[in-house]
C-alpha cells in the first residue's frame, strides 16, 4: 500500500492545491517515513500558485487545468452520471465491505463524500488505513467538463472554497500522509 498510498497523496495533492486568487489558504502535504531511511517531506503550497502552473501544462491527456481521459474502461459520461447521482442521493452509508483483514466504508454525510478503508497486514503492529474527506462541490467540478473532459481546475477551485480541514489521510506501519487545507503557511507542522 506504500506505492500507492504516495501515489494517492500526489494526485490528491495536485487535485487539492487550487483556490480562488484572493484566498489566503494553503495545500499541505506532509509525508513520513520511518525506519532507517526514513525520511520527512513537507509540502506548503499557497493555492494560486498551483492554480497558475495548472493552467500552463499542456500535454496530450491535460491542457488548461482539464484532464482527457481516453481508452480507459469507464467512459468519462459514465464518471459524470455517477458524481451526479452521488450528489442527488440521500446522506447514508453506501458501501460497507467487512472482512477478516480489512474494511471499507463509503458514506455521505452533509456535503461531503467519506472514504474510509482499513487493512491488517501480515506482521505489521498497525492496521494500515485511508480516511478521505471530500466536499461534494469538488466531485461536481469535476464533472463540469465537456466531452471526454474532466475539469481538473474547476475541482481544484471548488476545494479552494469548501473549508479547511483534512482531506486525506494514510497511516501505514512505516509511513504517514497527510493532506490538509488551512490559512497557515506552514500548515503547523515544524
Amino acid at each position: 500500500m506504500k506505492t500507492g498510498a504516495i501515489l494517492c497523496a500526489f494526485a490528491i495533492a495536485l487535485l487539492a492545491a487550487g483556490a480562488n486568487a484572493g484566498e489566503e489558504r494553503w495545500l499541505h502535504v506532509f509525508v513520513e517515513e520511518r525506519g532507517e531511511a526514513g525520511e520527512t517531506v513537507r509540502i506548503n503550497l499557497p493555492f494560486e500558485l498551483v492554480e497558475s502552473v495548472l493552467e500552463t501544462i499542456r500535454t496530450d491527456e491535460m491542457s488548461g487545468g482539464k484532464i482527457r481521459i481516453e481508452d480507459q474502461e469507464i467512459e468519462t459520461e459514465e464518471i459524470r452520471k455517477i458524481l451526479r447521482a452521488v450528489r442527488e442521493a440521500r446522506e447514508g452509508e453506501y458501501i460497507s465491505v467487512e472482512g477478516i483483514d480489512e474494511d471499507v466504508r463509503v458514506t455521505k454525510k452533509g456535503d461531503f463524500l467519506l472514504v474510509r478503508a482499513r487493512e491488517e497486514v501480515e506482521g505489521s503492529t498497525i492496521p494500515e488505513t485511508v480516511d478521505i474527506r471530500l466536499h461534494l462541490s469538488v466531485l461536481d467540478a469535476l464533472a463540469s467538463g465537456e466531452g471526454e473532459e474532466l475539469d481538473v481546475l474547476a475541482a481544484i477551485r471548488a476545494l479552494g472554497t469548501s473549508g479547511e480541514g483534512e482531506i486525506v489521510v494514510v497511516n501505514e506501519e512505516d509511513s504517514t500522509v497527510r493532506i490538509w487545507i488551512d490559512a497557515d503557511p506552514s500548515g503547523g507542522v515544524r
